[in-house]
């Protein structure tokens, strides 16, 4: 892991941030989301950050120009289960205002899941009828090695209040990237950090050029 992903991890690591969330603009009709890249509660529990989602987006926004929305400061609330949520409605506003048209929503799965990735599409509603963006997504995970990769198991993202339904609601397509913490930690004998990160790179090329062919 280079010196600009570690830097990356330090600012995850700060609780001390003063927004709730962050947007950063970039180009192209992709979103990259983290928002669990800081602590989250839901229904009273604290739940452990899941920084290297946040770490992810970061450098992607800076190396490659894929806009971004991610969690910086835990606020008793959980972004991707509540009701109601303000970084949600920033995902819809980006849908409605800026051109999005393709939500990447990334989580972490805990290091002894069996699957390198599990790519949540809601049984299939959250894509909006581009059946072929989980192939292209696993296609890039496929090539460097980061296998297995699974679809809706054993995440879905299908609840009401996911981040991806919600986007899927607005009107742009959607999925729910769960990663394999092994490949993204600094410490783990697994780690892949950098070629998660080029993965996600393609991926995200690829979904554009396909919106493009589509008139999207």
């Amino acid at each position: 892991m280079d010196g600009e992903a570690l830097e990356a991890l330090r600012y995850f690591s700060d609780e001390t941030h003063p927004q709730s969330f962050v947007t950063l603009a970039g180009r192209g009709p992709v979103l990259l989301s983290a928002p669990h890249a800081v602590l989250q509660t839901r229904s009273g529990r604290l739940k452990a950050a899941e920084r290297y989602t946040g770490m992810l987006c970061l450098l992607l926004n800076r190396r490659y120009d894929v806009p971004c929305l991610y969690k910086s400061r835990h606020l008793t609330d959980d972004a991707n289960h509540d009701p109601t949520s303000p970084y949600r409605d920033e995902v819809c506003r980006l849908i409605r205002e800026e051109g999005v048209r393709f939500v990447l929503d990334l989580h972490q799965l805990r290091p002894d899941r069996p699957m390198a990735l599990c790519i949540g599409t809601g049984w299939g509603r959250h894509l909006r009828g581009l059946s072929v963006a989980p192939v292209l997504v696993r296609k890039a995970f496929a090539c460097r090695g980061l296998l297995p990769v699974t679809l809706d198991d054993p995440f879905s993202a299908a609840a009401a209040h996911t981040v991806s339904a919600t986007a899927a609601r607005t009107g742009a397509a959607a999925m729910q990237l769960e990663i394999n913490s092994a490949l993204l930690m600094e410490d783990s004998p697994q780690e892949r950090f950098g070629d998660v990160l080029a993965a996600l790179a393609e991926a995200v090329e690829g979904l554009g050029a396909m919106l493009r062919a589509l008139g999207k």
